[in-house]
């Protein structure tokens, strides 16, 4: 995938969760930790079956890049 900030190539990898899935939440609504699992938001993995999401990062400029489509929600 090419960076949409400096065009440069970016390095796929993942980032993986451990017992509880990795959520998207908007700032404003963030009550915490202790309460993220909670709260409505943007749901990346599932704990149960793959609790891991792919990920771009460029080195440039420090970005990485999720792709939701085909993500839980």
């Amino acid at each position: 995938m090419e960076c949409p900030y400096c065009n440069k190539n970016m390095e796929e990898g993942v980032i993986h969760g451990d017992r509880y899935a990795l959520k998207w939440i908007e700032k404003s609504r963030d009550k915490g930790v202790m309460l993220s699992a909670f709260q409505k938001g943007i749901k990346l993995t599932d704990p149960w079956m793959h609790n891991e999401v792919e990920v771009f990062y460029c080195i440039n400029c420090k970005k990485m890049i999720i792709d939701l489509n085909n993500k839980i929600e």
